[in-house]
Order: C-alpha cells, then structure tokens, then sequence
C-alpha cells in the first residue's frame, strides 16, 4: 500500500518513520523543507516540499492509496480532505483535528471520511486512568467491548509465583486471557503452564463490564480514585475537566496563568482552582498532595510535566500521569517513576493502521512494539476445530461470531467465518 501522510511535524514525522519501517511506500508532504530534509535523510520516504491546498502539489500523489493528513491546522487538514475527496476521489482519507465541533457526526458524515479528534482520544486515555485504578494503561477495542488492561505484578501481589493455568477456576467465574507478559524488557505470549512473576506486567483481557469484578477476583489491590490534582493548562484541560465535572472525584487545578485559573474557576465552579508554581513544594503539601490518588500533568511543555509528574511521585501521589510529546521518551520517563506517559500521536498511529485493510490491524503500538492485534477470519480448513487446536495465531483473544463477541476458550468451537481476534509477534 502507498500512503502520503500530509504534514510533517511531531505527528506526521513519526507515522511517516514507523510505516517506513513496516515495509509502506510512504510520501510526506509539507511546505517546510527543513523539516523534509531531516526525514529524507534518515528514512526511506519520498519527499514532497508543496502546498497541499494546490492541486498540483497533490498530483503528485494521486496514486496513492491512503492519505493521512495531520498538518497544525483543523482548517487545511479539512480542506485538503475536501480536495482529495471531491477532485482525486480518494476514500480512504484520515484527517486530524483537535476542535470538537470538527469531528461531531454530521461533519464526519459530510466528509466521509475518518476525522481522528486527537483531543478527545487523548482526555479518554486520561480518564481510563480514573475508570480502571488498578492498571498501567487501558486499551479499548470499541466495537468490540473488550478492554486490555495493563497490570503490573507487585511483590506482595496473590498472583505472584503462580502458573497461569491455575487461575482456571477464577476464569470460570469471570472469562479473561492474560494476553502478553513483559518481563525483563521483552514481551512475550504465555501459555498456561508459564509463571507470573513480581515486577512482571501483564495484559489482561476482559469485557469492559466485568474489568472491576475481574480485578476484585484477582486480587489486584486498588482504591478508586477520590482525589486528583492538575497542573498546568493546555488544549486538553478544558474537556478533560468537563468530563470529570461529571465523575464523583475531587479535582484541584494548579496552574501559575492567573487568566487561565480564573477561566477555569468561573466555567467549573466544582473544581478547587489555585494559581501558583507545580515546584511549590509546601504549597502542595498544603493542599494535601500526599493524599491524591492521581495527578495529571498536561500542559504542552513536556519537560514541565515529566519534571511535575516526578515530583508528585516523590510526594506521596499513588499515580501519576504525563502528557509526552515524543514517544522515545516514554521507556525513560517510566524508568523515573511516571507511572503513565499519555502520548497523543501514537493514540493517532492506531487509527491509521486500522485503515491498513490487507494487514487487518486493529490496533498497534499501544500494547507493545513487539506484538499486533490483528483481525482475522476462521479459514475452511480450521472449522469444527477448537480454539485450542486450530493454530492460527500465537494467541486467540475473542471470538466474533456474527454481532456476538465472546472471549476465546480453549473449548471453544470455531466456524467457517468467524472472526478471530489475535496476539501475534510483529515481523521483523
């Protein structure tokens, strides 16, 4: 498949390297040469220095299959939509926009197209960190209502030294599939017969519903979250407060934008709102930090929030959490102590690859660099098998039979059509 990704900044930049390594024919186009030079050098991607507004800067890839366009404007990115939809007849199109208002239904449907509102998937990653306390990281397959959690393994935890088969009795009550392990730097596809260790961290798959009795029965030690601080204010604090307006949970804002604070104290009267500096140690524990259950640092200078996140770590907060801009960041900023980099554009990667319909992803990068989610139908050949003995994959995950979605068992009967969802290892 030849894909044009239209924009070369943060976003663009990095689909652009990450499908070159995935074997693509890849273009990139932007009106910043500099910004081309550095990807031409480095990676094997075609180079393109036009506007993508003038149709004959878009000629130039009119035999392109897909187009992802992530420029900094919600407006061109539109536009340019507009252009490949009406002149070129493109259909697989997916625009990045970060205003609401942009990706409502009757827009979408206007277009016809994937409008990807990288602001509201970025606020419903952080409010997973509310809906599921006892994970790392939630990665939801929507429309199939399955969630993949990310549990890490403590030392004093009941699931500590125990085979993965012994949990059998548990799985009767409540179906789920530890669906990968990483253990040491690597992630690997377990078996019943491997062993969960402390420090490991397992992937849980589970239906959305049964995810709080599935940890309750497992013995994952959390409490829900009562009390969060924010720090700093940035595109996504606006919604992100407005959603959590709507959850039991007592939120504190703490920003040193006087304008910003009194913005925010006189739209969210709920919110406790402070002005002052993240560094201001005896001000924080003032406002009882070590009691927080989470803290949010999202405003859009990295460094602040990876230096915030850390500092609230060190006060005593049960969890916390950073906005991080550049996704190399993340193992490093793990390894200090943030429990959860929210990093937006590899929330866009998954998106794309969805539209990848020869490889059917549906999701990637989110639950490891090594491993794919992937969709797959029941060939002939493996009908009237078991789960157990059909061998198409390194793990089935759900089975899809028709509109009905279950978790795999090893009893379970496949037929011709199904579709299955798999953990398989990413080739090289």
């Amino acid at each position: 498949m030849k894909i044009c990704v239209i924009g070369a900044g943060v976003v663009g930049s990095h689909l652009s390297k990450r499908l070159s390594k995935e074997g693509f024919e890849v273009a990139v186009i932007d009106v910043d040469s500099s910004k081309l030079e550095a990807l031409s050098y480095s990676y094997d991607v075609m180079t393109i220095n036009c506007n993508a507004l003038e149709v004959n800067c878009l000629k130039n890839v009119q035999d392109f299959d897909l187009f992802v366009v992530v420029t900094e404007s919600d407006e061109k990115n539109l536009s340019v939509a507009i252009l490949l939809k009406s002149i070129f007849k493109k259909e697989k199109i997916i625009v990045r926009v970060s205003n609401k208002a942009f990706s409502s239904p009757p827009v979408k449907e206007f277009l016809k197209c994937e409008v990807v509102n990288i602001l509201s998937e970025t606020v419903q990653a952080v409010l997973n960190q509310v809906k599921y306390p006892f994970a790392l990281d939630a990665v939801r397959l929507e429309k199939e209502g399955i969630v993949i959690l990310k549990v890490k393994i403590s030392v004093d935890s009941s699931l500590a030294g125990k085979q993965i088969l012994e949990l059998s009795e548990i799985r009767e009550e409540v179906p789920f599939t530890i669906v990968a392990v990483e253990r040491d730097g690597k992630t690997i596809i377990p078996s019943g017969t491997n062993f969960i260790y402390p420090e490991d961290v397992i992937y849980l798959a589970v239906k959305e519903e049964e995810a709080d009795r599935v940890a309750e029965k497992l013995g994952l030690k959390f409490e829900q979250v009562k009390l969060i601080f924010i720090f700093g204010y940035s595109r996504f604090t606006e919604e992100l407060l407005a959603q959590l307006s709507n959850l039991p949970v007592k939120v504190k804002f703490v920003c040193s934008d006087m304008e910003k604070c009194e913005e925010v104290s006189g739209r969210f009267p709920g919110v406790d709102v402070f002005h002052g500096e993240f560094s201001d140690i005896e001000f924080l524990k003032e406002e009882g930090i070590e009691k927080a259950d989470l803290s949010i640092s999202i405003t859009d200078d990295e460094e602040e929030n990876i230096l915030s996140a850390v500092l609230c770590k060190k006060l005593g907060v049960k969890k916390t959490l950073a906005l991080i801009m550049h996704p190399e960041y993340e193992r490093i900023v793990t390894s200090i102590g943030i429990d959860v980099p929210v990093i937006p554009r590899k929330l866009l990667a998954s998106k794309v690859y969805r539209q990848l319909s020869h490889r059917k992803f549906i999701d990637l990068f989110e639950l490891s660099e090594e491993l794919e989610i992937v969709e797959m139908e029941v060939p002939k050949k493996s009908a009237s098998k078991q789960v157990r003995d059909a061998n198409l994959c390194n793990l089935i995950v759900a089975v899809k039979k028709g509109e009905k979605v279950e978790l795999a068992r090893g009893s379970t009967v496949l037929e011709e059509g199904d579709t299955l969802i798999c953990i398989k290892k990413r080739e090289s």
